[in-house]
């Protein structure tokens, strides 16, 4: 083989070698390129074609607007407004962290508040579920983020309703607020309304009829650019309103009931004996519940905390009833039969037993005084002399009976049942054997409502409803109705009066029980003569006061300052009109007010004033005008 051949020979095989490379390589590239192929095909087609859905279409959730609430005549207490939100959905920003700066940049907001909200429920959010930064923002944020909105990618503005107060404080404890549904509530029985972030009742009516003024949820799958701007729309589930309520709140009693309590703690509680229907509850002081729609601030909190705003003491603050508690007693005393309507006692001003002094609020004494007159006069010591005839089994045999600790079955969440004590209770309270005995003595306490006895101001309401409806304990009532969204009709079963169970007592021993408390208010010696209303309206009140002893006299003798204050006696006030015909059962708490008849009767013929007035403005031919005229101011008992 010559030089020349065994190079060509050479040649040739090193080409081919290199194309068997090549062949080898270029099988390696297409069988890499086939691989990713199928893996963006196959492998992660899905979450590629979910991509690129949500790059052009999403699905838009549409709030209902919540059903409005009105009073018994039709006025608006809640309604809608429209509210702006801004919100973020992640999936379209390509760097987060960079919009949420940009976007703090624009607002004049830290960051890090953006970002912690961002993350606020990330575990149980959707991909490409839209998260709430701001709400209810100003239309000057509105305008900024709208302007930026090429340096916002997934950042929106959302319109929302939310909830509007014409009236502010009005009726706050009873209407409730809005605020983001709780874990509680996404996981509860109404799980399948709420996506992360709606707004839900949290207090009030908004909570306990939830299910009724919520409504459903639009649905709209709108196309969109890559830059999120909407280009068209698809397919849609239309919005169902809530249903609105009808209550059984008189505007213009509540405005009357509030007004009198203006610049004091405690409650007014009104309501229509005969049907249990709730014409006015305050809670004093209250709040505004708009506040809740949008971010509180710390000074937001610190607001409501002052005083226990939130505390919605009609149903959920818990009192010694004092004197007030007298009226129950004496239908105790007539049903038990334990002293005739005539029996006299005697008293000096004090009552001894076993060594021990339990004075009367007169200390001069009363005197000799029967059923009626001690009721009139609200003598102590008669009842501290009935108390121990009866006993303390007894006396809670017949409070039990008009509603006394238990729950009323108000719709309202979180109701107090308050404490009317027995043996029992006692055996059950306390650990040690030398605890759980019933002492006489305590026995007397209780017997004008003192000791542990403790009740809500719309327990003594409605016990008082049925002395004087002719013994019918009453389920307290706030909603007349609920009107379907769609127009139908109306369902009234809600608001159809309810008895609870009639009360042990003859309808005579009911009628003696309020003629002596038609004496309170109208006889020389009353203890309430201020609870009387104006003049032009022929109406005659009847009631009784009550002063509950917050401390003992002697630690409260020597108290002094704010602490002293705090020591005072708290002024109930209960009582109804008309005599002969009652219509309305007003009961006045206020908290270290001192004397019942000082500062909760005023407070009482305040209210009935407004509810008599309101009914001859209502009843008055067209065109005639009503004369209304504030309640003669008059001098009377202090008990």
């Amino acid at each position: 083989m010559t030089r020349g051949q065994s190079q060509n020979g050479i040649k040739g095989v090193d080409l081919r070698s290199r194309a068997s490379l090549a062949a080898v390589v270029v099988a390696l590239s297409f069988g890499g390129l086939a691989a990713r192929l199928w893996f963006l095909q196959i492998g992660q087609g899905a979450v590629f074609r979910d991509r690129s859905e949500h790059n052009r279409l999403k699905t838009v959730y549409i709030p209902p607007p919540r059903g409005v609430m009105t009073d018994r005549h039709g006025e608006e207490l809640v309604s809608n407004r429209p509210s702006f939100n801004i919100e973020f959905i992640r999936e379209d920003a390509p760097n987060p962290s960079v919009v949420l700066e940009k976007l703090g940049d624009v607002l004049g907001i830290d960051k890090a508040v953006l970002a912690e909200r961002l993350e606020k429920n990330r575990a149980r959010r959707q991909r490409f579920e839209p998260k709430v930064l701001l709400k209810d923002v100003s239309r000057d944020v509105v305008a900024r983020v709208s302007s930026n909105r090429y340096a916002l990618p997934g950042v929106f503005v959302s319109v929302t309703p939310v909830r509007r107060y014409p009236y502010q404080e009005m009726a706050a404890h009873v209407l409730g607020y809005l605020r983001e549904a709780t874990k509680a509530q996404l996981e509860g029985p109404l799980s399948e309304t709420f996506l992360p972030g709606d707004l839900a009742g949290q207090y009030g009516l908004e909570l306990s009829l939830e299910r009724a003024l919520r409504g459903q949820r639009g649905k709209q799958q709108i196309v969109v650019n890559a830059l999120g701007t909407r280009v068209g729309e698809l397919a849609s589930e239309p919005v169902v309103s809530g249903h609105s309520l009808e209550l059984t709140i008189d505007r213009g009693v509540q405005e009357a009931a509030e007004h009198a309590l203006e610049g004091k703690r405690g409650s007014v509680v009104a309501l229509d004996p005969k049907t249990g229907e709730i014409l006015a509850m305050v809670s004093a002081p209250a709040f505004n519940p708009a506040i809740f729609s949008g971010d509180l601030s710390p000074g937001d909190w610190s607001h409501l905390s002052a005083e226990k705003r939130m505390l919605n003491r009609a149903i959920q603050g818990t009192y010694p009833p004092g004197s007030v508690f007298k009226v129950f007693m004496e239908a105790a005393i007539l049903a038990e039969k334990v002293a005739s309507p005539e029996e006299r006692v005697h008293c000096p001003g004090s009552y001894w037993f076993k060594g021990r002094e339990y004075r009367c609020h007169k200390k001069s004494g009363h005197g000799a005084v029967n059923l009626r007159s001690a009721l009139i006069q609200s003598c102590d010591v008669y009842f501290y002399t009935m108390g121990q005839r009866l006993g303390v089994d007894t006396i809670y045999r017949y409070a039990a009976a008009f509603g006394f600790d238990e729950l009323t079955g108000v719709e309202l969440d979180h109701e107090a049942k308050g404490l009317i004590p027995s043996t029992e209770w006692k055996r059950r309270a306390f650990k040690r054997a030398g605890d759980q005995k019933w002492y006489a003595g305590e026995t007397i306490s209780v017997s004008i409502g003192q000791g542990a006895v403790s009740v809500t101001p719309l327990q003594i309401a409605r016990a008082l409803g049925s002395v004087v409806n002719g013994g019918r304990v009453m389920k307290p009532l706030l909603v007349r109705a609920i009107n379907p969204s769609n127009g139908g009709v109306p369902d009234r079963s809600v608001g159809e009066p309810v008895v609870q169970r009639q009360v042990p007592v003859s309808d005579a021993a009911l009628a003696l029980v309020r003629s002596g408390m038609v004496g309170v208010v109208n006889e020389p010696g009353g203890t309430a003569r201020r609870a009387q209303v104006d003049q032009s309206f022929g109406v005659m009140v009847g009631g009784k006061t009550g002063t509950a002893q917050v401390v003992g006299l002697k630690r409260r003798e020597l108290a002094t300052g704010k602490e002293a204050h705090q020591y005072e006696d708290h002024a109930w006030f209960a009582g109804y009109a008309p005599a002969e015909d009652p219509q309305i059962v007003v009961v006045a708490l206020v908290e270290h007010g001192g004397h019942g008849g000082a500062a909760a009767a005023p407070v009482t013929s305040e209210v009935m004033n407004a509810f008599f007035g309101g009914r001859r403005a209502r009843l008055a031919p067209s065109g005639e005008a009503s004369t209304e005229h504030p309640a003669d101011s008059k001098e009377g008992g202090a008990r």
